[in-house]
C-alpha cells in the first residue's frame, strides 16, 4: 500500500521533534542490560505476571528482559505461529473489483479486523476488498489454500485518521462458504501502556509488497517513544501498512504504519543504495532509517471514548480477562482440503493474473485483470449492502473469487458514530461570517476572492434586493453564482487544521435552495432527484450532487457543536454541480486529490485556503485530455436540461513556513469523456462510462487556469508553486507528482 507523502511528512515531524538519531541510539542501547528504574519494573513484573500467572516464570522473564537475554522456551515459536494466524493480507480494490494495492491487518475480536486509515479511509474502501488469511507458506514449504474473506463495514466501520487506524467488521464466514472467521481467534488488546521499552525487541508479522506472511523476529529494535507513537528499525516495505508488532511475549505493542526515509542534503529521499528514489521506483527501494509505529494502548484508548459501547468493540476492551486469551491459541485444525476442482481459483496480483491449481502458473498474456463474476446485491445490515458473496463458477465448475456486496461510496454507514441528520438554521443566513480573505494573514498574505471580468458581469446572480451584492457567505465559506448556468462561477473555503473536530456520520442528505437569490439561479433538487442508487440503472440521471466546498473542509470550529453547524452549511444547492458519479465518487481522483488536500493541513495543523469551480464552456481537449487555455471555447454538453462541465478546477493556497510566503498550486480535473455526447447515451452504456481511466487531473500554472475561467486570481499567480510558466502542465498520476513549494 502506498504511504501519502502528507503521512510521511507527519511521521517526519514527529520524529524531528522527537530530537534523536536511529543510529547513534541503536549503538547507545546495545544488546546489553536495559536501564529501567525500579518503578518500572514492577509495572512490567505486574504485566508478567498477569501474563504468566506464574510468579516465578514472570521474574525469569523481567530477568531476562533487563539482561537482554533472547532464550526462549519452547512454546515461544507455538505461540508465535498462533498469533500469526490471525494476520491477514488485504487485498484492495474498487467497484469493479480492479486491484489497487495491498495492505495488512490483523483480527482484534471476534468478527472485527484491525488495520490504517490510509488503507482503509472510509466504508466504501473496505466494501470491495478481501482479507486472504493463510496465505502463507506451510512446514513443508508448500502454498497453503488461501481462505478469504469479504468484509463488511456497514455492521461497523470506525476510523481517526490522527491515530492511522481502521476498525472494520469482517464476514463470519469465508467467500466460499466453508470456513468460518472464529477458527483464526485474533490478538487481544491492552490498554496498559509501558508493553516494551527502548532496546527491546518487537517482532512484526507482515505482508510485504503482498507477499506470503512474513515474520521479522527479534531483529526490530525499539528506539523510542514519545506520546501515542514509537520508532523501531525494522524491514518494513509497502504492503506491511497494518502489520501488528509484538513483544516478546506476542502481545500486539503497536500498529505499523509509516517510515523515516533517508534523506540527502537537498530533502530528496535516498534508496538504499545512495541514490535519489523517484516515485516511478518501488516503494521498497528506499532506505528507512527507522519506523514509526501507532502504540496499542492510544488506539485501544480511543476506541474506547468513540465506540466504547458497540458490542463488537465491548470484547476489545475486556480488562477481565488475562492480557492473553484462549483465542489466541484457539486454532482448530483446518477444514478437510476441498476436492481438487474447488481448489482451482484465479487469482489476480499487481503484476498480472495467475491461475492456481494449487500451483500457480502465471499468465503474462493477461496484461488486464480477469473480472470477477458478476455479483448481484445482497441486502444487509439497515438496508444497505451486506457482504455475503454470491459464487461463481468457471473451468468445468471450479469456483472463481467473487468479490463481496459491500456498502457503496454514496451510501451512509453506521460506523459506530453517532448518526446526525443534516440541519441547517436558514433565519440567520444574513449573519454568516463568509470567507476571510485575511484568513492567512493581512498584506500580502491577503487572498481575496477571484474577481470577475466586465464581460462576465451581466451572469452574475446578485443577491435579492441589490444591484451589487453578489457573495453568498455562509459558515467558513463563500460562494458567487452563475444565474445562466445556475452553478457557482467559484466557491472558496477557510481550513484550519486545528480545529477540525470529528462529528461523526451524517445521515443522509439534504440539501437546500438559497433563499437569498432567485430560485431559477439554482439547480435544485428537481433535477437530482431522479438519481437512482449506484448499482441500479443510472440512465435517469447519472450525475452526482458534487460538493465543490466539501463538508469536511468546513467542518471546524471551537467546539463540535460549531464545527458540526458549519459543516452542514456546506449542503445548499448553489454549493453544488452535478459531477458523473464515477468521477464524483473515485477515490483516486477527485475525492482523493481532496483528501490529500485535507490531510496536507491536517497534519501539520496548518490553515489553508481551497478555491473550487467549474469551467463554462473550457475548449475541446487534444489527445492528452488537456484543454488549450488559449483555444476556443468548447459549448458543455446538456444532460436533461442542464449543462454540464466538462472540467473543474482547484486552487489550494497555503503560507509556507519555511520562506514565509504564500504558496498555491492549481488543478485541473477533467470528467470531459465521461460527459460528451452524454445525451446520446441510454441506460446500459453507462456502465462503460465508469473507469477512472477516463478521468485525468493535471497541475496547472495559475496564469493558464485565469485563461481558461476568465477570472482574475490576483496575487496568486505570483505564489504559485508550479513551475508551469516554464515546464507546462503535469499530469497528475500519484501524491508524488503535486508541487505544493
Amino acid at each position: 500500500m502506498l504511504i501519502k507523502p502528507s503521512l510521511i511528512a507527519g511521521s517526519e515531524r514527529r520524529f524531528k521533534q522527537a530530537e534523536f538519531s536511529p543510529e547513534a541510539l541503536n549503538r547507545k542501547l546495545g544488546d546489553g542490560p536495559i536501564e529501567m528504574s525500579v518503578e518500572k519494573m514492577r509495572v512490567r513484573q505486574r504485566q508478567l505476571l498477569a501474563e504468566t500467572q506464574d510468579m516465578e516464570k514472570a521474574e525469569i522473564g523481567l530477568e531476562r528482559i533487563i539482561q537482554g537475554n533472547d532464550l526462549d522456551s519452547i512454546n515461544y515459536l507455538a505461540k508465535g505461529t498462533a498469533a500469526s494466524r490471525s494476520v491477514c493480507r488485504i487485498q484492495l480494490r474498487d467497484l469493479k473489483s480492479n486491484l489497487l494495492g495491498y495492505g495488512s491487518g490483523f483480527l482484534i475480536g471476534p468478527g472485527l479486523l484491525l488495520t490504517n486509515h490510509h488503507v482503509f479511509g472510509k466504508p466504501a474502501d473496505a466494501a470491495n476488498s478481501i482479507g486472504d488469511f493463510n496465505y502463507e507458506l506451510d512446514v513443508s514449504g508448500q502454498e497453503r489454500v488461501p481462505v478469504r474473506f469479504g468484509f463488511e463495514p456497514g455492521k461497523f466501520f470506525y476510523t481517526n485518521d490522527r491515530l492511522d487506524f481502521s476498525a472494520v467488521a469482517v464476514a463470519p464466514t469465508s467467500l466460499s462458504g466453508g470456513e468460518e472467521l472464529e477458527d483464526f481467534g485474533w490478538l487481544p488488546l491492552s490498554a496498559a501502556p509501558g508493553k516494551a521499552d527502548p532496546g527491546e525487541y518487537l517482532t512484526i508479522i507482515q505482508h510485504p509488497s503482498g507477499q506470503m506472511k512474513q515474520v521479522c523476529v527479534r531483529e526490530n529494535k525499539l528506539l523510542k517513544y514519545v506520546g501515542d507513537f514509537l520508532w523501531y528499525n525494522t524491514d518494513t516495505t509497502a504492503g506491511s501498512s497494518g502489520s501488528p508488532a509484538f513483544n516478546r511475549f506476542w502481545q500486539v505493542v503497536a500498529l505499523h504504519h509509516s517510515g523515516i526515509p533517508r534523506k540527502d542534503a537537498q530533502g530528496r529521499t535516498l534508496t538504499k543504495d545512495g541514490k535519489v528514489w523517484k516515485p516511478s521506483m518501488d516503494e521498497s527501494l528506499i532506505d528507512w532509517i527507522a519506523n514509526e509505529g501507532i502504540r496499542i494502548s492510544a488506539i485501544v484508548a480511543d476506541l474506547k471514548v468513540a465506540v466504547g459501547s458497540h458490542p463488537l468493540i465491548k470484547p476489545v476492551l475486556d480488562e477481565e480477562e488475562p492480557p492473553i486469551r484462549q483465542e489466541i491459541a484457539k486454532v482448530r485444525a483446518p477444514a478437510a482440503a476441498p476436492a481438487f476442482g474447488a481448489n482451482v481459483w484465479v487469482e489476480q496480483s499487481l503484476d498480472g493474473t495467475s491461475l492456481v491449481v494449487p500451483i500457480r502458473v502465471p499468465l503474462p498474456m493477461f496484461k488486464k485483470e480477469i473480472p470477477f463474476a458478476p455479483l448481484a446485491p445482497v441486502p444487509g445490515p439497515a438496508g444497505g449492502n451486506g457482504g455475503a458473496p454470491n459464487g461463481g463458477t468457471a473451468n468445468g465448475g471450479a469456483p472463481l473469487i467473487t468479490r463481496p456486496a459491500g456498502l457503496l461510496p454514496h451510501i451512509s454507514a453506521n460506523n459506530g458514530l453517532p448518526m446526525e441528520a443534516v440541519h441547517i438554521d436558514q433565519s440567520t443566513l444574513k449573519s454568516r461570517p463568509g470567507y476571510k480573505a485575511n484568513f492567512l494573514g493581512t498584506g500580502k498574505f491577503s487572498v481575496p476572492l477571484p474577481k470577475i471580468p466586465a464581460s462576465l458581469k451581466s451572469r452574475v446572480a446578485m443577491l435579492k434586493g441589490s444591484s451589487r451584492q453578489s457573495e453568498l457567505k455562509y459558515f467558513n465559506y463563500s460562494v458567487v453564482m452563475n444565474k445562466e448556468r445556475r452553478l457557482a462561477f467559484f466557491s472558496c473555503v477557510n481550513i484550519d487544521g486545528g480545529k477540525q473536530q470529528d462529528v461523526g456520520k451524517r445521515e443522509g442528505d439534504s440539501w437546500l435552495r438559497d433563499p437569498r437569490i432567485d430560485d431559477e439561479a439554482q439547480i435544485g433538487d428537481e433535477y437530482y432527484r431522479k438519481q437512482a442508487t449506484f448499482e441500479a440503472d443510472r440512465s435517469k440521471n447519472p450525475f452526482d450532487r458534487g460538493h465543490l466546498v466539501r463538508r469536511l473542509d468546513a467542518t471546524w470550529g471551537d467546539t463540535v457543536a460549531a464545527a458540526k453547524q458549519h459543516g452542514d452549511d456546506s449542503f445548499h444547492f448553489t454549493n453544488c454541480s452535478p459531477q458523473f458519479f464515477s468521477f464524483n465518487q473515485g477515490k483516486q481522483l477527485w475525492a482523493g486529490l481532496e483528501d490529500y488536500t485535507r490531510d496536507v493541513l491536517l497534519e501539520g495543523e496548518e490553515k489553508g485556503i481551497v478555491m473550487n469551480g467549474p469551467v463554462f464552456d473550457g475548449p475541446d481537449a487534444d489527445g492528452s485530455d488537456l484543454p488549450n487555455p488559449a483555444g476556443r471555447p468548447h459549448k458543455d454538453p446538456s444532460f436533461g436540461g442542464v449543462q454540464i462541465p466538462k472540467y473543474f478546477w482547484k486552487i489550494l493556497i497555503r503560507r509556507n513556513e519555511d520562506d514565509d510566503a504564500l504558496k498555491a498550486a492549481a488543478f485541473l480535473m477533467s470528467q470531459r469523456k465521461l460527459v460528451m455526447e452524454i445525451d446520446r447515451i441510454q441506460g446500459v452504456d453507462l456502465r462503460e462510462r465508469m473507469s477512472e481511466e477516463d478521468v485525468s487531473v493535471f497541475q496547472v500554472s495559475i496564469a493558464d487556469l485565469a485563461k481558461l475561467t476568465k477570472l482574475d486570481f490576483g496575487n496568486l499567480t505570483d505564489a504559485d508553486s508550479h513551475e508551469a510558466t516554464s515546464v507546462g502542465p503535469r499530469r497528475i498520476e500519484s501524491y508524488e507528482d503535486i508541487r505544493l513549494k
